[in-house]
């Protein structure tokens, strides 16, 4: 609609005219980040309110905070980010679960909005609706978080000026309960016929041995292998077997701290050997193959691992529970955390004190009477 007639503007205001449906329209420009200048346009009824926001806006951008008043969408924005910006940042197993959540629940729930106008009050409603549909927490909690990753981008970019999916709290997650096996269960289970004349002897062992990953140990390859290597030789853990979008990757692994030197066992020795002599040459040097020589699809290895368990009468594991069972004998075996951290990977000695350390009703007993036995003394 045509602008009818132009008001005389106060220092600093801009451009203001009023249209001819009566709105006032102001138009100024803003210097951005990086020194190019961008001109913005609002549009509001009352001229003092326009005037107000102009000046405000202004100050921002002078302080280094421009707000661009674009016409893009969140859901623009989002398959902007998703195609050409997340990419280059997180592992292809990360961004395959960015781009589910912004396909099943960002863009169909938050796509209309505009992306300078998105308010916390609009996260929340997605968060309900997806509570409505019968998702669970932590469903609802990485929504959030992956618009909040989305959103930091668009900070940096200044296409927003805050990053609103942080002011909202995403709802509490209470993981379920681990299992764990103990010491008498890993040997039983690497002990029984069936497992031990299996195909995958040698990966269980690595796995209840050393707790690597379940992308580590698949990505091993024989090159990774230095059994003359000082007194026991090593194990180098250098990538990652990943399912990604149901193709096969060969990766990164997950933190610079996963990248680790693992001294070989004796018991590990000897089954690397034992498969060393019987090992087919592949292309991609891999250590573990299926029967018809594939590398192996890691809900596969899940499956296999569980049913062999079952069939020795032993509780299933996850494979993310037999690292936590390695994980928890290093404690109980009285390993200093920092020790765990590195044979475990984790980039963090945090991770390793709350997330990998399982006490169980012996250990807490253990604990509480060494209180009393040292009171006890203490009173002789």
């Amino acid at each position: 609609m045509a602008a009818s007639k132009k008001s005389r503007r106060a220092k600093g205001e801009g451009s203001i005219i009023q249209r001819s449906d009566g709105r006032w329209m102001g138009r100024y420009t803003v210097v951005m980040g990086d020194g190019t200048k961008k001109r913005q346009c609002i549009t509001r009824k009352n001229r003092v309110e326009v005037v107000e926001i102009m000046r405000a806006e202004m100050a921002m951008a002078d302080k280094g905070s421009p707000i661009l008043r674009d016409k893009r969408t969140t859901g623009e924005y989002l398959e902007y980010w998703i195609q050409f910006i997340d990419p280059g940042i997180v592992r292809p197993i990360t961004l395959s679960l960015h781009k589910q959540y912004v396909n099943r629940f960002l863009v169909p729930m938050l796509g209309c909005v505009p992306l300078t106008q998105l308010k916390p009050e609009h996260i929340r409603m997605m968060m309900k609706r997806i509570e409505n549909n019968g998702q669970g927490p932590r469903t609802i909690q990485i929504a959030r978080n992956t618009l909040s990753a989305a959103l930091r981008e668009a900070l940096k970019l200044e296409y927003v000026t805050r990053n609103v999916a942080r002011l909202v709290e995403p709802p509490k997650y209470r993981p379920s309960k681990r299992t764990v096996w103990t010491s008498e269960q890993i040997d039983e289970f690497l002990c029984s016929d069936i497992v031990r004349n299996h195909k995958y002897y040698l990966l269980f062992l690595l796995l209840l041995r050393y707790g690597m990953r379940r992308g580590e140990v698949l990505g091993l390859r024989w090159q990774d292998i230095y059994l003359d290597y000082g007194e026991n030789g090593i194990i180098r853990i250098e990538q990652a077997l990943t399912e990604v979008e149901h193709k096969l990757i060969v990766g990164d692994l997950k933190t610079k701290a996963s990248f680790r030197d693992l001294p070989i066992l004796q018991d590990v020795r000897e089954a690397l050997l034992k498969a060393k002599e019987i090992a087919i040459p592949h292309n991609d040097d891999l250590i573990f193959h299926t029967s018809e020589d594939n590398p192996i699809y890691p809900r596969s290895l899940l499956t296999t691992f569980k049913y062999l368990a079952g069939h020795v009468g032993l509780p299933a594991l996850t494979i993310h529970e037999a690292r936590h069972t390695v994980a928890t004998l290093m404690g109980k075996s009285g390993s200093h955390p920092r020790d765990a951290q590195m044979a475990l990977g984790h980039f963090s000695i945090t991770t390793t004190l709350q997330y990998y350390t399982h006490p169980d009703l012996e250990s807490k007993t253990n604990a509480l009477t060494s209180i009393i036995k040292k009171q006890h003394s203490m009173d002789i």
